[in-house]
C-alpha cells in the first residue's frame, strides 16, 4: 500500500481527480503511519482540491458544488484526530508530531 500511495502522489493526473481523492489519500497515508503525507494530501495545491467561500468543494463550471469532497475532508480530519482500529495509542495519531499541529477533539470515535 505504501508503494501505491507513493505512485499516486508522484504520478497522478491531478486535473482528472475528484474532491474526495484528497481525503482518501490522507486517510490512507495516516493509516500507513505517514501523517506528513496525509497533511500534504489535504493541503495539495490542485484544481480539484479547492474550497469555495460558500464551503463547497469546486469541481468544474458544470458542477459548482461537490458534497462528497466536503464529507471526505470532515471524515479524514475526524479519523486523523480520533484514530482508527489498530491506530497508535496517542493523541491525534493521524497528525504529524512536528510541533506545528495542536489538535483538540471531543466526542469523536475511532473509525473501524
Amino acid at each position: 500500500m505504501n508503494r501505491t500511495l507513493d505512485d499516486v502522489l508522484n504520478n497522478w493526473e491531478w486535473p482528472t481527480t475528484w474532491g474526495w481523492d484528497y481525503p482518501m489519500m490522507a486517510m490512507t497515508a495516516a493509516r500507513l503511519g505517514r501523517p506528513d503525507k496525509a497533511m500534504d494530501a489535504l493541503f495539495m495545491d490542485a484544481p480539484k482540491n479547492i474550497y469555495l467561500p460558500n464551503g463547497h468543494n469546486y469541481q468544474d463550471k458544470r458542477l459548482p458544488l461537490y458534497l462528497p469532497g466536503n464529507g471526505g475532508l470532515l471524515t479524514a480530519v475526524a479519523m486523523m484526530a480520533a484514530g482508527w482500529d489498530g491506530a497508535p495509542t496517542k493523541d491525534a495519531p493521524g497528525f504529524p508530531k512536528d510541533g506545528k499541529w495542536k489538535v483538540r477533539s471531543e466526542g469523536l470515535r475511532p473509525m473501524p
